[in-house]
């Protein structure tokens, strides 16, 4: 088999849309497109007779972190090497561009390929499914209010997202928080962001991520509104599994685990976050 190897672009959008449903994943163009936004020479194609048959995809932030994503290949092309030869590209790729922690999210198959690569395991990542409820969250502190997510407040946002996820990535945050705003909710106290959350409609269903609350009580006026907004509507929503308040208020409202992902890291370990903030990641792509 004859394969070509070259950078994704926005004409192979619709073919790698296509091998993201073939997996039964939840991307939708729009995702791929910004992609490709957000690390242009970092998204790979292999096509094979000139066919898409495989990607991969990463975000930078900064040297200090960079994210692979989207390892896919089509199911009529794996067990040939492609996928492994797509890692391995984009590890090369920012490694090139100085990039000292990279990492991923992982299903328990990857997670076969990436260990003798070098990556070592961090933590558990769980995705909860479920339908947005009838029934609100608890209601927040009074002395937190819990408004729609406005451009005003993303320097905020971006800075205690950072604090939670350990490097700055406002420029991922500005691009998913404007995808559906009627979805996105911040939580201030005071005139101080205590939280955010920020979803967008998937092929499946609705991704609730990121999502990173200072306290449990603006967390639970997030869900509040977000339910209210996305009421009877699928939700999925990626859950690091310190966060043990996280789990206790999904849980709580009747979400079932949907499949498990480990978070892996290749080179230095890199800037840590503090993850018990996080209540929802932006995704396994983006983390």
């Amino acid at each position: 088999m004859d394969v070509e190897w070259r950078a994704l672009g926005a004409s192979d959008v619709p073919g790698a849309c296509n091998l993201s449903r073939l997996a039964g994943w939840n991307q939708t163009e729009a995702d791929w497109r910004g992609y490709l936004a957000f690390e242009p020479g970092g998204c790979l194609a292999a096509l094979a007779d000139g066919l898409l048959v495989g990607t991969a995809t990463c975000v930078r932030y900064g040297q200090a972190m960079g994210w692979i994503g989207m390892v896919l290949v089509h199911p009529e092309h794996r067990r040939l090497g492609l996928g492994r030869e797509l890692l391995q590209r984009t590890i090369r790729y920012l490694k090139g561009k100085g990039t000292r922690s990279i990492r991923l999210d992982a299903t328990a198959a990857g997670r076969k390929v990436y260990v003798p690569l070098g990556f070592r395991d961090d933590f558990e990542v769980t995705r909860f499914e479920g339908v947005g409820p009838a029934v609100t969250a608890k209601p927040p502190a009074p002395s937190l209010d819990v408004q729609p997510l406005v451009a005003a407040d993303m320097r905020q946002v971006a800075e205690l997202d950072a604090r939670a996820f350990g490097v700055d990535r406002a420029f991922v945050l500005a691009a998913l928080a404007g995808r559906d705003p009627a979805l996105c909710f911040v939580a201030k106290g005071s005139g101080v962001v205590a939280g955010f959350l920020v979803a967008r409609q998937g092929r499946e269903a609705i991704q609730l991520g990121p999502m990173v609350a200072s306290t449990s009580s603006a967390a639970e006026g997030l869900f509040g509104a977000f339910y209210r907004a996305a009421r009877g509507r699928t939700l999925f929503m990626d859950l690091p599994m310190p966060n043990r308040a996280g789990a206790e208020i999904i849980e709580r409202h009747g979400f079932k685990v949907q499949r498990s992902f480990t978070r892996m890291t290749l080179g230095e370990d890199g800037p840590a976050g503090e993850v018990d903030l996080v209540y929802g990641t932006s995704g396994a792509e983006k983390g």
